[in-house]
């Protein structure tokens, strides 16, 4: 009973190793020390233990893992962009004209005025339909986009 109890300490540890790193080394070593905690619970010697460790072990590690990430990494799903990056892409209302290559005017994004330079340095006028193409410190870099019309939100 002491060897069991000894087994079930280790599998814990490296599950909670596991939990903190997720890297699926820590929780097969954790199935192993579970088998060999059952193996001692039989009443298997130490030796019987041991080989039953290192075989759901490695046998995790080697047979299951990469499998296993590759069908977690799937599942994952898109990552979603928030902040200042979530705007690339977005379209905008100039409400403060843009004067030129080196002239910063304001767009409108998201019920929100932004400092914004022109990309090509060409000036903008009030009312024009940008898309944003980059972000330069806090200033959105700004594009025409005569294809776009102005959407709800997007009214100065």
């Amino acid at each position: 009973m002491p060897l069991t109890l000894l087994w079930i300490s280790i599998a814990l540890v490296f599950a909670i190793v596991e939990v903190l790193t997720v890297s699926l080394f820590a929780g097969f070593v954790s199935l192993g020390a579970l088998g060999a905690a059952i193996a001692a619970f039989v009443g298997d010697d130490i030796v019987s233990q041991a080989i039953v460790f290192a075989v759901v072990a490695l046998l995790g590690i080697v047979a299951v893992r990469r499998p296993l990430l590759t069908y977690l990494q799937a599942r994952a799903g898109p990552h979603v962009l928030s902040g200042a990056a979530a705007m690339i892409g977005q379209s905008a209302l100039v409400v403060d004209a843009i004067r030129g290559a080196d002239g910063t005017g304001h767009v409108r994004i998201a019920g929100e005025d932004w400092p914004a330079l022109a990309l090509d340095g060409e000036p903008l006028a009030v009312g024009v339909a940008v898309r944003v193409v980059e972000i330069r410190r806090a200033t959105l870099v700004v594009e025409a986009a005569p294809d776009i019309a102005a959407l709800p939100g997007m009214e100065s």
